[in-house]
């Protein structure tokens, strides 16, 4: 096992830039998810840390030596594709013991009718089976080593091109959305899988997807890539409950966090048309985006003012409900949507078209600059001492 480290890496295709200068350092036996949308350049990184891809400029060190111009065979990386790449005509052992082959036998034990004569490929050959079996029951694949790739589910084969990795005991696995193939009940099994096998060996897994979900329940960190650029590198909860850029905020966190375009006045404290929210800010005079995540929303009772709005969808995932109200501010024809998150049995008596008033529970709120920056509070302006209501901004 051994540390990762990217040192300024950049990326061009031609004319076009993929990535622009990133950062980061990977700890030994770290599970960090490289999350972001498509064409946010995280496969291209993970492709480089593979060296199955050039840089063009800035260096890979692994274990603290660098690793430029090293072939990628020579890097001891795994890496595990999106498409497993099995070979179909090998059985399972078969393909789990391809990488050990390749590796431990010289030219002449790997000729077909020379090889299998030697004492030396014998031994080699039944220390190779010897830790494909092991794998295999590290895995719980064993009953599979004698079947084809086309006679497994696709949960099987996905164990299997982990078993092939593994096999060969590398430093670190390196997985382009491994999961991605499965449906929606297996990936949730198989994260769960990925993360006590992570726990198991205590390898460095570095983990490439778009799925938020993958990213928050299995990482020790998460970077968030988008336009070639790591915008945050920290951990589930701190991307989560305290990202430092708009961009992060939207992007991790299901439903789409909430925004609301307000303006900072002189003295710091910010103003959404029509209400004042008493939060006090270090920036002054200028317009900024709050964001409320559904969570911190609430409806608020009779006697109370808030933000009024109509409901237009409700999500109905079992124990919560997400209602989606369409809210428009003084003096504006157009809504905005606003997603509040609910128990079952509060959002029990709502139906569509039902007519709601939405406040704050008094934590959450965040406030961002237009440049999309985290703008911090003063001591003094606590997101505790918010009042209950925010106006929403056409």
């Amino acid at each position: 096992m051994a540390t990762i480290e990217l040192r300024d890496i950049k990326k061009a295709f031609a004319k076009t830039d993929v990535l622009k200068g990133v950062n980061l350092r990977i700890g030994d036996g770290e599970f960090v998810s490289l999350v972001g949308p498509s064409g946010c350049g995280k496969s291209t990184l993970l492709r480089i840390i593979a060296g199955l891809e050039d840089q063009t400029s800035g260096d890979v060190l692994i274990g603290g030596k660098s690793v430029v111009g090293v072939r990628p065979s020579a890097r001891d990386l795994a890496m595990v594709f999106q498409s497993y790449a099995l070979y179909p005509h090998l059985s399972v052992e078969e393909n789990m013991m391809t990488p050990l082959r390749l590796r431990d036998l010289n030219a002449t034990e790997r000729l077909p009718l020379i090889g299998p004569l030697l004492p030396s490929h014998r031994r080699k050959l039944n220390a190779i089976k010897s830790a494909v079996a092991e794998t295999a029951a590290t895995l719980k694949i064993t009953p599979l080593l004698h079947r084809k790739p086309g006679q497994l589910s696709g949960g099987q084969r996905q164990r299997v091109a982990l078993g092939r990795a593994m096999v060969r005991k590398p430093v670190a696995f390196l997985m382009d959305e491994p999961l991605s193939n499965l449906d929606a009940a297996l990936r949730v099994h198989m994260r769960s899988e990925l993360s006590e096998l992570h726990r198991a060996l205590g390898s460095t897994f570095i983990y490439v997807t778009h799925d938020q979900a993958e990213a928050l329940t299995m990482s020790d960190r998460i970077a968030v890539m988008m336009g070639g650029e790591i915008l945050q590198f920290a951990t589930p909860d701190q991307v989560y409950d305290d990202p430092q850029d708009l961009r992060v905020a939207e992007f991790i966190g299901s439903p789409k966090i909430n925004i609301l375009p307000a303006r900072v006045d002189s003295t710091g404290q910010i103003n959404a048309p029509g209400v004042q929210v008493r939060q006090s800010l270090y920036a002054t005079s200028q317009d900024i985006n709050v964001a409320v995540r559904s969570e911190h929303l609430r409806l608020c009772e009779a006697d109370e003012v808030g933000l009024p709005g109509r409901i237009i969808h409700k999500e109905n995932l079992g124990s919560d409900v997400f209602l989606h109200a369409s809210v428009t501010d003084m003096g504006s024809a157009t809504g905005r949507r606003i997603v509040v998150r609910l128990a079952r049995e509060g959002a029990r008596r709502l139906h569509i078209g039902s007519s709601v008033s939405i406040g704050l529970t008094g934590e959450g709120v965040m406030a961002f600059a237009a440049d999309n920056s985290r703008l911090p509070s003063r001591p003094n302006g606590t997101s505790k001492e918010i009042g209950k209501a925010v106006a929403v901004g056409a």
